[in-house]
């Protein structure tokens, strides 16, 4: 007898360690009426621009001519740029044959920029007193590099409105999720925008405009092979900041004569598109039957054979979209985000740890609070929610409902 309960405890301390390992050693449950509760603090503020924390955001408004957006973003995130990007500032500073090929790539894709990108580049690298060859090396570096995970869908709801949820994969040693920073973004010219985005970036990754018009990207799993190309990141912000429509979105992609291999996923008030963009190749594909999803893979262009982890993935989110459409609603969105299949809670090395929803029609949108440890994925925490014209204008409604709790 003695034996047996001698047994069973180190059984029970093997599984106790085991439970720690898998998720996580310490992990406190966020509560979301703590964060809402937060009074909004200014932490920042140059000209027209300012820094400010809200419902556990940061929260960085932007406003100006390209240059002067720019200058702001050095000014106001010159910390954040040099701690988030520090792994590729190593390599930017490191002198390897691998720096030296992505630089002169970074060289090459620089000409096809647009002018006000490059001044706002210039404007990132005078406010942050960070070099403008390393900002260039920021903003080419996922082109170059042409690795990300991640997952988007779209759904009609029972009221007939859409719905768009974001994941972001990435390794968990990342800080990103540690430090989000949410940019409102008002530019001279074209529409004002909220992203999530890396600092020193010049973005359009996990927007959405004020025309309701929402950009993500995916990766496609196909190389890239012509270089004569406007970097994925400017893309996605030319897409983000000029588009009113998906057909807008559409055509702005139609003037491009090659592009970066990515899927970009595009919803509006009116529906969703992904499109499909490789070197030389474009092919785009609608929402049907009141839904949209997509996972890393190509599904009409030519491409190489990808993981059977991106088609499963795929294939377990389009069975449980068709299984209860007439009844989507937000918290069956989060249902299926949150399950293990689409959430990565399996792999320790590359996971969700960034999770966003947009609603395209009433310009809100929410922010996963990742939980504090790396073995939970982000959309097991709460979502804090913030209405795009509330942002850009102090006007307009707050977001509805207002928050998610945790997992």
């Amino acid at each position: 007898m003695r034996y047996l309960r001698n047994s069973i405890f180190i059984i029970l301390i093997v599984f106790s360690v085991i439970a720690l390992a898998i998720f996580g050693c310490g992990h406190k449950k966020i509560n979301v009426q703590d964060l809402l509760n937060q009074s909004i603090e200014e932490v920042g503020h140059f000209n027209s621009s300012k820094k400010y924390k809200k419902s556990g955001i940061t929260v960085v408004y932007l406003s100006g001519s390209p240059y002067e957006i720019g200058l702001a973003h050095g000014k106001l995130c010159r910390e954040e740029i040099l701690e988030i990007n520090k792994p590729i500032f190593e390599l930017y500073d490191g002198i390897t044959e691998e720096s030296k090929h992505w630089w002169s790539k970074a060289e090459n894709l620089e000409k096809q920029i647009p002018a006000e990108y490059i001044e706002e580049m210039h404007g990132i690298a005078d406010g942050s007193d960070i070099e403008y060859n390393k900002i260039l090396f920021l903003n080419t570096v996922s082109t170059i590099s042409e690795g990300r995970g991640c997952f988007a869908f779209s759904y009609r709801d029972r009221d007939s409105k859409i719905i768009t949820f974001r994941q972001g994969d990435m390794p968990t040693d990342t800080f990103l999720h540690k430090k989000i920073l949410l940019y409102i973004i008002k530019p001279e010219k074209g529409h004002g925008f909220a992203a999530i985005l890396n600092p020193g970036w010049v973005d359009g990754e996990s927007g959405i405009n004020e025309k309701g018009v929402t950009v993500s990207q995916n990766n496609i799993s196909i190389a890239q092979k012509e270089w004569e190309v406007m970097p994925i990141t400017l893309l996605s912000r030319y897409i983000l900041q000029y588009s009113k429509t998906i057909e807008e979105a559409d055509q702005l992609l139609n003037t491009q004569k090659q592009y970066p291999a990515r899927l970009l996923f595009v919803s509006s008030p009116k529906g969703a598109a992904v499109f499909e963009i490789a070197n030389g190749d474009k092919a785009r594909l609608d929402m049907k039957n009141g839904y949209l999803a997509t996972a890393n893979h190509a599904r009409i262009i030519p491409s190489e054979p990808v993981s059977g982890t991106s088609y499963s993935r795929l294939e377990y989110a389009h069975q449980f979209l068709e299984e209860i459409p007439a009844s989507m609603d937000l918290e069956k969105g989060l249902e299926l985000v949150r399950s293990n299949k689409i959430s990565r809670r399996w792999d320790k090395g590359i996971q969700n740890i960034l999770s966003f929803i947009f609603s395209p029609s009433t310009l809100d949108l929410w922010i996963a609070i990742a939980p504090d440890s790396n073995y939970i994925p982000a959309s097991y925490g709460p979502f804090v929610g913030f209405n795009l014209i509330h942002e850009l204008y102090g006007s307009g409604e707050k977001p509805n409902p207002d928050s998610f709790p945790a997992y």
